[in-house]
């Protein structure tokens, strides 16, 4: 966009055009192959290197908000397990679709 390099738009957009490019998948292949295509948000994982160019403050305080205020803190660990899951559990079979958690998997 011609503008200096930010880190969260960046993942923004990469997160776009990664389901952009799932759904596209699973409207061309799904049906013959039987490939489940889907996108997943596994949580906010608040101490990734994600945040490493924000101020110290907000890579401080950030996780505690998540943890306590919000409860939206996932743990690498966790985001992971859930990354699995969508991969091996029956229940996520479904392709075409946008994972996310709130007590499990869900459309």
């Amino acid at each position: 966009d011609g503008y200096g390099f930010d880190g969260a738009k960046a993942y923004k957009d990469s997160k776009l055009c990664l389901m952009m490019m799932s759904n596209v998948l699973h409207a061309k292949y799904n049906k013959y192959t039987g490939i489940a295509f889907s996108s997943i948000y596994p949580g906010c994982i608040a101490e990734s290197p994600l945040f490493r160019e924000k101020r110290k403050w907000f890579r401080k305080y950030f996780p505690i908000f998540m943890k306590f205020i919000t409860g939206g803190f996932v743990s690498e660990h966790e985001a992971g397990q859930r990354l699995f899951q969508v991969c091996h559990d029956p229940r996520c079979s479904k392709s075409g679709v946008y994972w996310s958690w709130n007590g499990g998997p869900r459309e």
